[in-house]
C-alpha cells in the first residue's frame, strides 16, 4: 500500500494539494495522511531546565483544522465510483517546525509520496530560504510533489524526467517505472542540454540511452536542446501535453546556491503542473 504524507497549513494552496493527492491515493491504490505542525510558543520551566511548550490553543485549533479536512476529503471520496479504490484518511500533528521530526515520521509510516502546495512565484521574497517547500526539499529523505494552487487534477497520462543520464538517476527511473507501467502511464526521459551537443557526448548518450532502455523496455527518450534549460522544460511541459515533470534536485555547494538557484527551485516558482522532486542523496 502507497502511503501519501500531505503537508498542510490549511491554506488555499494546501487544499489545492490535498485534494490532487486524495485522486492520486484512488488511481495508485495507496492512503493519505494530513500533516500539519503547530507552534511552540512559550517555554515551560522545570527545575533548571528550559523546555519548549506548545500553548494548548495551537494544538487545539491544528487538532481540529485536521480533522476538518479529513471530513471534507472524506465527504469528496463518496463522489468516486464505488468500485474505485477508497483510500484510508487520517491525521497526524506535531509541536515544533515543519521539518523538525519530518523524516522520522516518513519512515516510521512507511512514506511513498511526500506533497504540499506552492504559490509559485508570490510563495516567499526569499526564494532560496524563505519557503517551506524549499525548507522541506532540502530536508527530505523521500519523493516531493509539487502542486502549484491553479493546478486541478488530470489523469495521468504522461510524466517527464529531466535526466542527464548519471548513475544516480538509476533509482529514480527506477521509481518512476514502477510507478507509470502498472498504470500504462506513458514515462519519457528527456535530455535538455543549454548547448549543442557535441559529436562525442551524443556518443556517450547514445550509448547511456541503450542501457536504459534495456533496464526499462516501455520508456520514451528524447534528446531536447535549447538555450535556456528552464526554458525548454517549459515548453517540454507544452509540446509533449506531459501532466506531471519529474526533477532531480542536486545540492548545489552552499555560495552556489545563495548566488544561482537550482533548476528545481526555479521549475517550482514558474510551472503550472505538478512537478515532483527527488533529492539526490
Amino acid at each position: 500500500m502507497k502511503n501519501i504524507l500531505v503537508l498542510t497549513d490549511f491554506s488555499e494552496n494546501a487544499k489545492a494539494a490535498e485534494k490532487y493527492a486524495l485522486q492520486l491515493a484512488v488511481n495508485v491504490n495507496g492512503n493519505l495522511i494530513l500533516y500539519n505542525t503547530f507552534s511552540r510558543q512559550r517555554e515551560m520551566i522545570s527545575g533548571n531546565v528550559v523546555w519548549p511548550h506548545s500553548t494548548p490553543s495551537s494544538e487545539l485549533q491544528s487538532i481540529s483544522n485536521l480533522q476538518a479536512r479529513v471530513s471534507e476529503l472524506k465527504h469528496e471520496l463518496e463522489e468516486v465510483n464505488d468500485d474505485a479504490h477508497k483510500p484510508e484518511i487520517r491525521d497526524m500533528g506535531n509541536a515544533g517546525s515543519l521539518t523538525d521530526n519530518l523524516n522520522e515520521i516518513i519512515t516510521e509510516n512507511e512514506i511513498w509520496l511526500c506533497v504540499m502546495g506552492t504559490k509559485g512565484e508570490s510563495f516567499a521574497n526569499n526564494v532560496l530560504f524563505g519557503s517551506n517547500v524549499f525548507k522541506v526539499l532540502e530536508k527530505i529523505n523521500c519523493p516531493l510533489l509539487i502542486i502549484p494552487k491553479e493546478a486541478e487534477y488530470r489523469e495521468l497520462k504522461k510524466i517527464a524526467y529531466a535526466t542527464d543520464f548519471r548513475s544516480s538517476d538509476v533509482g529514480v527511473v527506477n521509481w518512476l517505472y514502477e510507478l507509470t507501467d502498472p498504470l500504462k502511464i506513458e514515462l519519457i526521459l528527456v535530455h535538455v542540454s543549454s548547448d549543442t551537443i557535441a559529436d562525442k557526448e551524443q556518443d556517450v548518450l547514445k550509448n547511456q540511452e541503450k542501457i536504459y532502455k534495456s533496464q526499462f523496455p516501455k520508456t520514451a527518450i528524447e534528446f531536447y536542446e535549447g538555450e535556456n534549460i528552464q526554458d525548454s522544460l517549459h515548453k517540454i511541459e507544452e509540446q509533449m501535453d506531459v501532466s506531471m515533470l519529474a526533477l532531480l534536485h542536486r545540492r548545489h555547494e552552499f555560495f552556489e546556491s545563495v548566488f544561482q538557484p537550482s533548476i528545481s527551485h526555479k521549475m517550482i516558482k514558474h510551472t503550472e503542473i505538478p512537478v515532483l522532486i527527488f533529492r539526490d542523496l
